[in-house]
């Protein structure tokens, strides 16, 4: 119900000419499977194809608002948990160990690959950068 409402609601934005609408059956086994196991008890309300330079990314929204972006390999791009924490598994280490040392209590709800390593927000909307040596740049 909820993703028949989405998808109402959606499709004119789908529909642009770099953007086509998936279901989640259309999705590449790693990217469900990645869904799964680090996001137990969500499930995917809407998914879109877009076009970028950098290539193809699958847009997946799960039923409680948590964005994810994958690209065609089933690679993560981006994880955008809103106000909740993004899954510890899915940070880096050493990105990891300066939360514990420096923001103990705020958790990471947005990370994101970038070309020199990853971004962050944090709850507190501090964004935080780090190099690919997974050092803060």
């Amino acid at each position: 119900m909820v993703s028949d409402f989405i998808h109402r609601m959606t499709r004119p934005a789908a529909e642009k000419k770099s953007e086509k609408r998936f279901f989640a059956e259309d999705l590449p086994k790693s990217v469900k499977y990645f869904v799964q196991r680090n996001f137990p008890g969500r499930s995917i309300a809407f998914v879109h194809k877009k076009s970028s330079l950098k290539g193809a990314l699958f847009v997946v929204i799960l039923n409680d608002g948590i964005l994810i972006e994958f690209k065609e390999n089933g690679n993560w791009e981006k994880i955008d948990c809103k106000m909740g924490a993004v899954p510890a598994t899915m940070v880096p280490c050493n990105v990891a160990t300066f939360m514990k040392d420096y923001y103990p209590r705020v958790p990471i709800v947005k990370i994101e690959k970038t070309d020199n390593g990853y971004e962050t927000t944090l709850s507190n909307f501090v964004s935080l950068k780090f190099n690919m040596t997974e050092n803060v740049a």
